[in-house]
């Protein structure tokens, strides 16, 4: 195959990887990396291009489509000239196979091409030389029939007879034409030319061939059709043309299919503590598609991003104990565990490295839904639709939409639950309601259908400390003397020290949670355990989301004082959350009520419960002094 074409996504090849013999499908390139996708079992590797090379340069690694191997081809999958073909050739073989001697000499290879062309009247035998390359090709494909397949359609010459250096000229004006501005074959040709002719100008005894407008057409149209949709339409366009089509595949098992999607809530709440108005929070939900049981949800004003799917992700994958008792709610809920397949959509928080990265680390697949086709994730679509009829059609505070309704109905003004009140009821209602009825076509509730899976198929319980390292998201940052240095904050502990004795200033992984910057996670690389890193000024950082942090530094900056000030960040902290407390006082007076979305997310209500266990029970948060933060002592947590 062609080196340039090689490493292209939909090309398949067999390889062994984790100890077995698959056949791959490369899914995408990112970079130097390639990820690959069993086309049996689903999994997902990623590999290195250099070791791929590697692989293939040693022939531990073999192309589907190469001359020598015809893939998966079946006899009858071939065109009806090509069967007649292969059945004369293969008559030769076989009379050379029943033969007694297995010696290819020329006599006795005559020999049996004479007799088998009179045995099916066979008007133009082949020479003995061709009869021997035909037994060469039965033999290397493994004594099968494939080897004698006729490679017709292979034959020709795959590569343009051009100088290097034209061919490297065409590479560069090819790119041009996969923009938006959508130029034309012509237009490519002509710059193309002009480059070879000023090369010519500049060189008179080194002259370069102009290539012809059909060697430019070549190279365009042998790059993949994903390749064309993206760059002469656009990112949204390729993804709604490259992906999957049609109905959602049939389970038989829990956990065997998970959907994930978002959605705003069609109510308003308040505050908890002041009682103003809040606004519409948004769902994230994870359902099993086998027993329509809800997985994990995650219900906040924070923006659909890539950690509240991961949050909502986390509270799927963990055991849901902790959460019932945090909201005082009686009943079972017994799912949890690792899904095999995340099915999610095309959001931007669905669509990054870091959650395809993080889903495979968890032990998940991530797989895309094609844009407008809502039957692909119909269990999740469903459920929004129950809820919104079952539930919150009978809420204070319910919106009715555009043009529904009465035009004195004021839904902000009509909203009497708290956030928390409606979690409450949203729980109450899901694990005695919901999870106890039979749904769609099913015969029987979506707790008896996971309870009954469960006993067949025995779900492991996760250790909530990796998974929850496994959702956070992920950095790289130096290692000073001082520390870790990470949005303007210090990060340091005593194993962090013995780390820097041990390699001194080197590159270090980190993860962290934009919903607390208190402390973040440092990989020791050599001792392969994640160390829990506190903040120095940990009696700022506790507690703290990212998006405060930030909003903090920005009035920070406007009045042009230092980051590293630890007085001043508090006195920032400290003035922010007072206007916020002036503001819900302020609209708590007023009759009509407008909502107070960006208070909710400074405060990162909603999010608190679906990290790892242990924030459920933190203590409560450390008043804000104007003095220097003292250093946590019990800051070595290893796993």
């Amino acid at each position: 195959m062609h080196n340039l074409s090689r490493w292209m996504p939909g090309i398949a090849f067999c390889a062994n990887f984790d100890g077995r013999d698959a056949i791959w499908m490369i899914r995408r390139i990112n970079g130097s990396n390639v990820t690959l996708a069993d086309i049996d079992n689903k999994s997902v590797l990623v590999k290195p291009e250099a070791e791929l090379e590697e692989c293939l340069e040693n022939k531990a690694l073999q192309f589907m489509a190469d001359d020598r191997y015809n893939g998966e081809i079946v006899f009858q999958d071939l065109p009806e000239e090509y069967q007649k073909e292969t059945a004369r050739r293969y008559a030769y073989v076989r009379e050379f196979l029943d033969s007694d001697d297995q010696k290819r000499s020329k006599k006795k290879l005559e020999k049996i091409i004479e007799k088998v062309a009179e045995k099916i009247d066979d008007d133009t035998p082949p020479a003995w030389n061709t009869f021997n390359n035909w037994l060469n090709k039965y033999f290397n494909a493994g004594c099968r029939i494939k080897g004698l397949y006729p490679n017709d359609p292979k034959k020709g010459r795959r590569d343009i007879r051009v100088d290097p250096r034209v061919r490297e000229i065409i590479d560069q004006s090819v790119k041009l034409y996969f923009k938006n501005g959508q130029m034309l074959v012509s237009s490519i040709h002509q710059m193309v030319e002009a480059k070879v002719l000023k090369h010519n100008l500049s060189n008179p005894d080194d002259l370069l061939a102009i290539p012809a407008y059909s060697t430019v057409d070549y190279h365009i149209k042998k790059r993949s059709y994903q390749e064309h949709v993206k760059g002469r339409i656009g990112k949204n366009a390729a993804r709604y043309e490259c992906a999957n089509v049609g109905e959602a595949p049939q389970t038989s098992r829990i956990l065997e299919r998970v959907e994930a999607d978002h959605t705003p809530l069609d109510i308003n709440v308040l505050h908890d503590e002041t009682r103003t108005l809040l606004g519409r929070p948004t769902l994230t939900l994870l359902i099993d598609h086998y027993s329509r049981m809800v997985m994990g949800f995650q219900i906040s004003f924070e923006e659909p991003s890539y950690a509240s799917a991961a949050m909502a992700i986390g509270s799927a994958i963990l055991p849901k104990k902790d959460l019932l008792e945090f909201y005082g709610v009686e009943g079972d809920w017994p799912a949890h565990g690792v899904m095999e397949m995340l099915v999610a959509d095309n959001g931007t928080e669905f669509w990054g490295d870091n959650l395809d990265m993080a889903i495979s680390e968890v032990g998940s697949v991530l797989q895309y839904a094609p844009v407008r086709s809502p039957n692909y994730k119909g269990v999740v679509e469903r459920f929004f639709l129950t809820l919104r009829t079952g539930l919150i059609d009978s809420l204070p505070g319910k919106t009715n939409g555009v043009g529904n309704g009465s035009d004195e109905y004021i839904a902000q003004n009509e909203a009497k639950l708290t956030l928390s009140e409606f979690k409450k009821i949203f729980l109450t209602w899901l694990v005695n309601i919901y999870h106890l009825e039979p749904h769609g076509k099913a015969e029987k509730s979506p707790l008896d259908l996971w309870n009954e899976s469960a006993r067949e198929f025995p779900v492991v319980e996760e250790d909530a400390k990796r998974i929850e390292t496994a959702l956070m998201c992920s950095d790289t940052r130096t290692l000073q003397r001082s520390g870790i240095q990470y949005e303007n904050l210090e990060y340091n502990s005593d194993p962090l020290r013995d780390i820097y004795r041990r390699e001194g200033v080197v590159e270090l992984l980190i993860r962290y949670s934009p919903f607390d910057i208190g402390h973040i996670y440092v990989w020791d690389e050599l001792n392969r355990i994640y160390i829990r890193v506190p903040c120095v000024n940990y009696r700022y950082a506790k507690g703290l989301s990212m998006y405060a942090h930030k909003a903090i530094r920005k009035r920070i900056n406007t009045a042009r004082k230092s980051y590293k000030d630890n007085v001043i960040l508090q006195r920032a902290k400290v003035e922010l959350f007072g206007d916020l407390e002036s503001l819900h006082d302020r609209n708590v007076r007023k009759k009509s009520q407008a909502t107070a979305k960006k208070a909710a997310r400074i405060h990162s209500l909603g999010v608190e419960e679906f990290s790892a266990n242990t924030i459920l029970n933190d203590p409560a948060p450390v008043v804000i002094q104007n003095i220097q933060a003292e250093e946590v002592t019990d800051d070595w947590e290893v796993w």
